[in-house]
């Protein structure tokens, strides 16, 4: 019983943490291609991208556990589950860039954003991406 619950803690702290790091990489990079933080002072800039790695480590967190749900599985596998989880990281990065741009107009891409149907290309990919390889390094190092 004891070792089950250190291998879930361990997985979840692996998996957030992993998140956490990438994330932050990842956010401080592709923010350079929306409008206003190329010229903010690192004081604002980098208290930002700790808050939204954060929201996105969260994220994943609770698509792992939305998936281990849907799976009926604490440790699921498998490509269809992996499937699931990458889609529903799609899903719910549009509905979060969706909502930002067009209905709180929070931040707007530069023109070096890509877009496909005027979501950028980066943070569309960004949360499964990220996902991903947060869950594959989770499951090695809780293994």
């Amino acid at each position: 019983m004891i070792t089950e619950i250190r291998k879930k803690a361990s997985f979840f702290i692996a998996l957030a943490v992993t998140a956490f790091f990438l994330n932050f990489c990842w956010e401080s990079i592709h923010g350079l291609l929306y409008e206003a933080h190329p010229a903010m002072a690192a004081s604002d800039y980098v208290p930002m991208m700790l808050f939204m790695a954060l929201m996105d480590a969260l994220g994943i967190t609770a698509l792992y556990c939305f998936t281990a749900l849907v799976a009926r599985r604490w440790f699921w596998s498998g490509l269809r589950n992996s499937l699931f989880f990458f889609l529903s990281g799609l899903v719910a990065a549009y509905a979060v860039e969706y909502i930002t741009l067009f209905e709180l107009h929070l931040w707007q891409y530069r023109s070096s954003m890509p877009t496909l149907f005027g979501i950028g290309l980066f943070p569309l990919f960004q949360l499964s991406l990220t996902a991903l390889f947060s869950l594959f390094v989770a499951r090695r190092i809780s293994a």
